[in-house]
């Protein structure tokens, strides 16, 4: 008896070393089971991912199926794996609503989890349960992962902000068919306002049975992802695709407040006028010039857009770029930055381009026929006289026609 017991304690000892524990919560005036895995030496304010089984399965079956414990003690993150009552979901009520709610809660106290980033995955019934979620609780959950499964009475889109999600199914599945994914996501996809036209990547990290779907340029940066294993049924993918770390690198890049770069075109600014001489059929060059600050990682790229057409991609600061030969008309110009973890954030400069109509930079700088004298100034931001701008060309913001008044003139 006594080396049962030594046994078990060593059993329990080592458990506990690799971060796995049971435990219970009440909920509802019920006792509700829940397995954890927990790295050691964890920081405080970690992200939280659960994970919810399949009907007819239980925690301790999702924990061994999504094999993500080497990847929690990288990455430094809380997995859940709570336990269904009767092995199922409730998929239409609160019961199970409020269990996810009273966990976060828990491990919010227990761990010092991020309540901005707590992620809910789910396979097969799980996955219907997670898509329940959405339209209740995406005020509490960052973004989703469901795994063959979906509300199979059909999609509703109801949530309370826009929400990424990453779907990965089989379609050989003959449990939760596939013919109907597609169906589910694009009522998603309509309503997070993506693209409707996926970017695809076939044979995806070489495995000939993966293609990994995107719909990008979602409201707030959110996607839709759709990972799809041809010929895979009901299952998890553990092999050269692994379902586990595709989640954690999809969700991760996502938080309940803004962790994306910031943007700022400092010039041209916004609604500005930009002018070239009448000799000329366009304006011969357009500094580009912006502020990317990022709280939350590193900036990995920024790129400059005329229009849809990349112009330059940077690696590091000044961020700063001249276009040339800017034709007239309006000119939408566009700063992206991307931040290590993927995320993006944009500033935007919508300015018109037009030629100079007038007598030249004198009039400018004795304020033309709108009787004000107007401020010139290098780009460097200093003002100059009239005369020292004798022979440069305007290439800056106002109207110098008219009754129209220059606000200010840059001058090169």
């Amino acid at each position: 008896m006594r080396d049962f017991k030594n046994l078990l304690l060593m059993m329990l000892v080592c458990m506990a070393s690799l971060g796995a524990y049971a435990d219970n919560i009440e909920v509802g005036g019920k006792t509700r089971n829940y397995l954890k895995y927990v790295p050691s030496n964890l920081p405080a304010n970690r992200p939280l991912l659960i994970s919810c089984h399949g009907m007819n399965q239980d925690a301790n079956y999702q924990k061994g199926q999504m094999a993500i414990e080497a990847l929690a003690d990288k990455e430094k993150f809380v997995t859940v794996f709570p336990d269904g009552i009767n092995k199922a979901w409730d998929i239409s009520g609160r019961t199970d609503i409020d269990f996810i709610l009273k966990l976060i809660d828990k491990m919010a106290e227990l761990h010092d989890i991020d309540r901005d980033r707590v992620y809910l995955s789910g396979f097969s019934m799980g996955g219907m349960f997670t898509y329940h979620c959405m339209n209740n609780i995406a005020d509490k959950i960052a973004a989703f992962a469901p795994i063959s499964g979906y509300p199979m009475w059909g999609a509703t889109a109801a949530a309370s902000r826009p929400v990424p999600i990453i779907h990965t199914h089989g379609t050989g599945d003959d449990v939760c068919t596939f013919d109907k994914v597609q169906g589910v996501l694009d009522v998603w996809i309509k309503f997070n306002k993506c693209n409707t036209t996926p970017s695809v990547i076939s044979s995806y990290k070489g495995a000939g049975h993966a293609t990994y779907r995107k719909w990008s340029g979602g409201t707030n940066g959110v996607e839709v992802v759709l990972l799809e294993f041809a010929g895979k049924g009901h299952w998890v993918s553990n092999d050269v695709v692994k379902t586990g770390e595709e989640i954690w690198n999809f969700c991760s890049r996502y938080s309940l407040v803004d962790r994306s770069p910031k943007v700022t075109i400092t010039e041209p600014a916004n609604g500005s006028t930009v002018y070239f001489p009448e000799s000329d059929t366009g304006l011969r060059e357009l500094r580009i010039a912006a502020d990317v600050t990022s709280e939350y990682g590193d900036i990995a790229k920024v790129g400059f857009y005329g229009g849809s057409t990349l112009l330059a991609e940077l690696a590091a600061p000044p961020y700063e770029y001249v276009w040339k030969n800017v034709t007239k008309g309006q000119r939408v110009i566009r700063v992206v930055a991307t931040d290590d973890q993927g995320r993006t954030g944009t500033g935007t400069s919508v300015i018109t381009v037009k030629k100079e109509v007038g007598s030249g930079i004198s009039d400018v700088a004795g304020g033309g026929n709108s009787g004000e004298r107007p401020s010139v100034y290098d780009l460097s931001g200093r003002r100059v006289s009239g005369s020292s701008a004798e022979g440069v060309r305007i290439i800056g913001a106002g109207h110098s026609n008219g009754s129209k008044k220059f606000r200010k003139v840059l001058i090169r």
